[in-house]
């Protein structure tokens, strides 16, 4: 357990000096509109910190199992949520499980990537609009997600959601900040295409 604390801290004393973060309260943070995120009572937000050179609401949080049945589970996950000014069309990105495999096969709901035929077997991408979605986000996202293992990623009602579904390391966690870079972009678009 004190070696799990010293590496997260190692871990976020790198990612702050890479990335400007001021802390902030987790009191205004609510994950619970995110239908990836099955946050139900079990997860618990634990720190929250603002990237500080952004000019939309990035925030970076750890969060922890909070279900005493599993204790054992002492693992700290992160994800990066993003307020956002403009709407973007709604889609989600979730890692291709064996079980997401199997459901794929009986309900063939998920949008193709022609531009990056792998992402479509490490990843499922779910959209509003499958017809422009892929141009919408962009070859360079898709390749950047692909560098990681395992993070989803859900826009919905002007938010985004991106967090990683095993427990945070560095490299995840700054493939996050550059995919938050990525929304923040396609938010701007948006602005002008308003």
């Amino acid at each position: 357990m004190a070696e799990d604390a010293k590496q997260e801290k190692e871990i976020l004393a790198e990612l702050k000096k890479d990335f400007p973060l001021t802390k902030e309260s987790i009191k205004e943070i609510n994950l619970g509109q995110f239908s990836s995120f099955r946050q139900g009572g079990n997860f618990k937000i634990t720190y929250a910190w603002r990237l500080a050179n952004s000019l939309q609401q990035v925030i970076f949080v750890k969060y922890r199992n909070a279900a005493k049945s599993n204790a054992a589970d002492n693992s700290r996950y992160a994800g990066v949520c993003i307020n956002l000014a403009h709407p973007l069309p709604e889609f989600k990105i979730t890692a291709n499980t064996e079980n997401d495999k199997f459901l794929n096969l009986y309900l063939p709901n998920s949008v193709k990537v022609k531009t990056v035929p792998a992402f479509n077997h490490k990843y499922i991408l779910e959209s509003t609009d499958p017809g422009t979605i892929e141009q919408v986000i962009g070859i360079e996202f898709f390749n950047k997600i692909m560098t990681v293992q395992d993070l989803n990623v859900e826009v919905k009602e002007r938010k985004c959601l991106i967090y990683g579904v095993h427990p945070f390391n560095y490299e995840s966690c700054k493939v996050m900040f550059q995919l938050a870079e990525d929304i923040v972009k396609m938010d701007r678009v948006q602005q002008v295409a308003e």
